[in-house]
């Protein structure tokens, strides 16, 4: 590993050199809010003649991943795609600025120092070579063809908008001053005799702020050559993210997903902000490249069943998709590791569609009585994460039935007579939203051909009857 002070001018108008944001690295987030300081940090030491330098972090990158047959240098970015985008778009903006006032020096100045290799391929082309999408929308930045459309989003446009309205004809000699003032520490690995991971989870162990399951692509990706990234996360880490996901949220549940996998492997349920480890535990680095896609495989099986554990409607049968429904609207989430084997079973045939709907529905009466009881829920991981591995096959439902029923004290299935005790003296009002219209959806619902919803059912009015001795 080698550090030292570079000037950004320096580093980025490096000849035969492509910055390339490996596959596995989280997305471009910068907002203009951030994009403002930088800029307004480089308009600052741009205009003030007694600053000499502004120091701005450091860059870290893999320098020998060179996989390609040209003569174009590839540097894996491991620490600093947001300053470097940004940066990238300045320079951009630049150009533009340079291009539209008929400067021709200036524009071939900037365009072949800061922004394309000039004789290189199209795949080198770009100087800087963020992720796909990105990469896309950065190409099309610099073709600048006001007729072309973008086909997608990306958040280079809204940075590159906002720069673009800040940098002007009468103050880009300024910031390309600023620019020129930019320093950072230049940390430069090696990767057979560094460990880029190790130092990765060290930035983030100081604020990068990266979740489970970023980690875990990070740790899974890294360490490969740049062609088995891309493979490696197009055939299985690119389908886990996709299916992994709330779409009513759009929010992320690969770490709870991976969390889930691991507790029906393993036998061990881990805390949600150790996930990482106990995969790295699980799965070491010295995995050869086909042990790993046969580790991936199974993983990226069963992620299809917790897309519709979590996401009901993406289950095309009615009759799944309502005890779906159900099961997501009590947040039975304890239950996934071993629901995704049944939906496994299902789907291979080894049980017919009226067993998995009682599946469904015992895991629900299971749960919902014991919250009936108020018998505690901590046990709920430790009950699922064993039971599959105890269903009979032959006998596959009853086995169930029978292992759950048999369990006693704070393990118990509540027997009727006490779920109807204890209801006499509950407050339904005042349950969680999810357990309260549960409870009145199935009350409502109960030998009804055609379900009735309730929550925001405004044509729903709940009656109370009061009876009287006389």
């Amino acid at each position: 590993m080698k550090a030292t002070e570079t000037k950004i001018e320096t580093f980025m108008s490096a000849n035969k050199t492509q910055f390339v944001i490996p596959i596995y690295q989280r997305n471009y987030d910068w907002t203009v809010s951030e994009c403002k300081q930088l800029l307004d940090d480089i308009l600052e030491v741009g205009t003030d003649k007694k600053i000499t330098t502004h120091f701005i972090g450091s860059i870290v990158f893999v320098h020998d991943d060179v996989y390609t047959a040209s003569k174009i240098k590839e540097l894996s970015i491991i620490d600093g795609q947001q300053r470097l985008t940004t940066l990238t778009l300045i320079y951009l903006v630049i150009y533009r600025i340079a291009r539209d006032t008929k400067n021709e020096s200036l524009a071939d100045e900037i365009n072949e120092t800061y922004l394309i290799n000039k004789f290189a391929t199209e795949e080198e082309k770009l100087k800087f070579r963020p992720t796909e999408n990105h990469s896309r929308a950065l190409k099309y930045l610099l073709r600048g063809d006001e007729n072309e459309e973008f086909p997608g989003f990306s958040r280079l446009f809204d940075n590159f908008d906002y720069l673009k309205r800040q940098i002007s004809e009468e103050n880009f000699e300024i910031v390309r001053d600023g620019l020129s003032k930019l320093i950072f520490v230049e940390v430069s690995l090696e990767r057979q005799k560094d460990s880029p991971q190790r130092i990765f989870e060290s930035l983030n162990s100081t604020g990068l702020n990266l979740s489970q399951a970023d980690l875990i692509r990070n740790y899974i990706l890294m360490g490969l050559n740049r062609r088995d990234q891309e493979r490696i996360y197009r055939n299985y880490w690119e389908i886990i993210e996709n299916s992994a996901k709330d779409e009513v949220t759009n929010e992320s549940r690969v770490s709870d997903y991976v969390r889930d996998y691991l507790t029906l492997v393993y036998k061990k349920v881990s805390t949600r902000d150790k996930v990482y480890n106990e995969f790295k535990s699980r799965y070491p680095t010295t995995l050869t490249i086909k042990e790993l896609e046969e580790e991936l495989k199974e993983i990226k099986n069963l992620v299809k069943y917790y897309n519709k554990l979590i996401n009901p409607k993406n289950e095309a049968d009615s009759d799944i998709r309502t005890e779906l429904i159900y099961m997501n609207r009590l947040k039975i989430n304890a239950a996934y590791p071993f629901l995704m084997k049944v939906y496994d079973d299902y789907a291979s045939k080894n049980i017919d569609k009226p067993a998995f709907i009682e599946v469904l529905r015992l895991v629900q009466s299971f749960v919902w009585r014991r919250f009936i009881l108020g018998l505690p829920t901590s046990v709920l991981n430790q009950i699922f994460m064993a039971l599959y591995d105890k269903i009979a096959p032959e006998n596959y439902l009853p086995s169930i039935q029978k292992i759950l029923t048999s369990k006693s004290g704070a393990h118990r299935f509540p027997q009727d007579q006490e779920v109807l005790d204890s209801l006499k003296s509950k407050d339904i009002y005042s349950f969680q939203p999810k357990n309260r219209f549960y409870f009145f959806e199935k009350l409502e619902n109960y030998n009804n051909k055609e379900i009735v919803v309730i929550n925001g059912n405004n044509d729903i009015t709940i009656a109370t009857y009061l009876s009287s001795k006389t």
